[in-house]
């Protein structure tokens, strides 16, 4: 990876496409963190798109409190690792993207087979943050942080 050329679509498309799978941070209702894995579904210009179903806490804790903040790694080995955190503000978007998800992520259908199944689904777009980039697979170590939105 080439950082010198990566631009910030370049970093959310390899956050989508590569990592897939981040840990996403939010607060309950009494202030507490909670985190949990979710997929980034798809990326349009400097949006990330994710998706939850509105009968879980984490529909809830977004709701109350529209920010996030979510961190995908990958690597066999800290010296080999490359992240990218990004701290947000979120929106919902609602069904908006919900068939382009689902024909660019398949294995969904198997998660959610129905139409009605997928009725409970709300798709959410990360719309405006900082992103910190963490590289120690190059020498020197890479960081950075931009903003995007």
């Amino acid at each position: 990876m080439d950082h010198s050329k990566m631009k910030t679509e370049d970093y959310l498309n390899y956050l989508k496409n590569e990592i897939h799978s981040t840990v996403f941070a939010t607060v309950d209702e009494n202030g507490n963190p909670v985190t949990r894995v979710i997929d980034i579904m798809l990326v349009k210009e400097t949006k990330l798109y994710f998706l939850t179903a509105i009968s879980k806490p984490f529909y809830k804790q977004l709701k109350m409190n529209p920010v996030v903040s979510i961190t995908g790694i990958e690597g066999e080995t800290s010296m080999e690792s490359f992240s990218i955190t990004l701290q947000g503000r979120v929106n919902e978007i609602g069904s908006t993207y919900l068939d382009e998800i689902f024909e660019k992520n398949p294995y969904m259908a198997k998660i959610y087979p129905s139409v009605e199944d997928r009725n409970v689904l709300r798709v959410f777009e990360i719309y405006k943050g900082v992103m910190s980039i963490f590289d120690l697979s190059k020498k020197p170590i890479y960081q950075n942080v931009k903003s995007f939105g």
